[in-house]
């Protein structure tokens, strides 16, 4: 199982809406896995950035040059199925020999 913690730096994989697969293939640092409801001061533009109560499950809010569902650029939530560390630290060692060979 991949490892995810804050800080750590993720390739993104996959994505379920039209806004969010333009972010497929970028970089980005996961901050913080935000539950639904939850609330989070945004490290992009220092507001109060909620994860909607309706959300089916907790999501990464990542930072980097990419857009969130509404626009906004520099943030977004995402599935965390759909993010790959980039640190081998957080690799499973099956996975790091698969990189490695």
């Amino acid at each position: 199982m991949i490892q995810l913690k804050p800080g750590t730096l993720a390739m993104i994989i996959g994505a379920r809406t039209t806004s969010g697969r333009a972010n497929i293939g970028k970089s980005v640092s996961l901050f913080a896995l935000c539950q639904p409801g939850e609330r989070v001061l945004n490290p992009v533009n220092g507001v109060v950035t909620e994860l909607p109560q309706q959300a089916q499950r907790a999501l990464w809010l990542v930072t980097g040059n990419i857009h969130s569902v509404d626009g906004q650029e520099g943030y977004a939530f995402v599935r965390p199925e759909h993010l790959l560390p980039l640190t081998p630290d957080a690799l499973p060692a099956d996975e790091l020999e698969k990189i490695m060979e």
